[in-house]
């Protein structure tokens, strides 16, 4: 662990020379871009952390700079998704993935990001039960330009099961403008908890669990420049993560409570959520190609799950815990 601390004191020096880490206690709890202690136990207990001031102001800056200039180049290829068999776009979403060598080249100090395992080092010497993975091939970097219109995602988690690695969601906002009414905020919903709507700050960072924490992000009326960091574990979607079993079937409190903290609820969410699930999907494809083929597919895995003789009144019982209340993060 001692090691880890040093490898992410070294690298932080690197990648934030205007942020020094103090000395003695606090440098263990110090971290990456004014990561702590307190942010860590906020993931371990309720799934997230919000962490304002991410970066050095001077690089998130220059990001911003670079994001802004590429995408009105008209270069940043229009974000594009699967469902089932054929690939669809999602409307006013632009993204950037910097796995590819062409973003590498275009966007250089987002590829410095990409190579640079601060982050990873950081984590792994606070959180080292998430056992993530090192290297660029360990880790996912998009830089995403929304450009207002109403573009938005619907709820999804960023892990939805194998074979992905996903452990760990870093959002890093670059909006220095941004004011209520414009949109896009994060909304991230523990499951079966209030939940937290996320304003698009200028150097805000979100992180989540990746396996855990169901979300979505409101449509924009104005332009938005975020980039995702996507950390990999070793021991991500085992299959107690990933198999609902007959055990899981049960509304008393602790198993309940288990649930809430168990990647297995992925299996559930959609019939649990059924309702925000298709609003969101309309507020985010309506008209346009695919809308139709996802609600049906929606409505239609709800149906299975709900006329399941056991899982049917399991998961009326988990609807009826659902949480009628919203907060902002400040009140997290």
């Amino acid at each position: 662990r001692e090691a880890a601390r040093g490898k992410a004191a070294a690298a932080h020096r690197r990648l934030f020379p205007g942020m020094a880490l103090e000395e003695g206690a606090g440098a263990a709890a110090d971290g990456v871009g004014g990561l702590n202690e307190e942010h860590f136990q906020s993931l371990r207990r309720e799934g997230y952390a919000i962490v304002d001031g991410f970066l050095d102001i001077a690089r998130a800056q220059r990001l911003r700079n670079e994001a802004l200039e590429f995408a009105k180049s008209g270069k940043m290829p229009a974000h594009k998704f699967q469902f089932g068999p054929a690939h669809f776009g999602k409307p006013h979403i632009y993204e950037a993935d910097m796995h590819d060598e062409s973003m590498q080249h275009a966007l250089p100090e987002f590829a410095d990001l990409l190579f640079d395992d601060s982050l990873v080092h950081s984590v792994m010497a606070s959180f080292p039960e998430l056992q993530l993975e090192v290297g660029p091939r360990a880790k996912s970097l998009k830089l995403q330009y929304n450009a207002g219109s109403g573009g938005c995602f619907p709820w999804h988690y960023d892990n939805a099961g194998r074979p992905s690695k996903r452990a760990l969601t870093c959002v890093v906002y670059l909006n220095p403008d941004w004011e209520e009414g414009h949109g896009g905020e994060l909304v991230l919903c523990p499951f079966l908890k209030p939940q937290v709507v996320v304003a698009p700050l200028m150097n805000r960072a979100a992180f989540f669990r990746s396996d855990l924490v169901l979300h979505r992000v409101l449509p924009a009326t104005k332009e938005r420049v975020c980039f995702t960091i996507w950390l990999d574990s070793s021991v991500i979607n085992r299959d107690e993560d990933c198999n609902l079993t007959a055990r899981h079937l049960s509304s008393e409190p602790e198993a309940v409570d288990r649930l809430r903290c168990s990647p297995v609820q992925r299996s559930v969410s959609r019939a649990v959520y059924a309702e925000e699930y298709e609003a969101s999907l309309r507020e985010c494809m309506a008209q346009a190609a695919g809308c139709e083929e996802m609600l049906q597919a929606h409505a239609a895995h709800v149906q299975q799950q709900s006329s399941h003789k056991q899982l049917g009144p399991f998961l009326a019982s988990l609807r009826a815990l659902k949480p009628g209340t919203v907060r902002s993060e400040e009140e997290s």
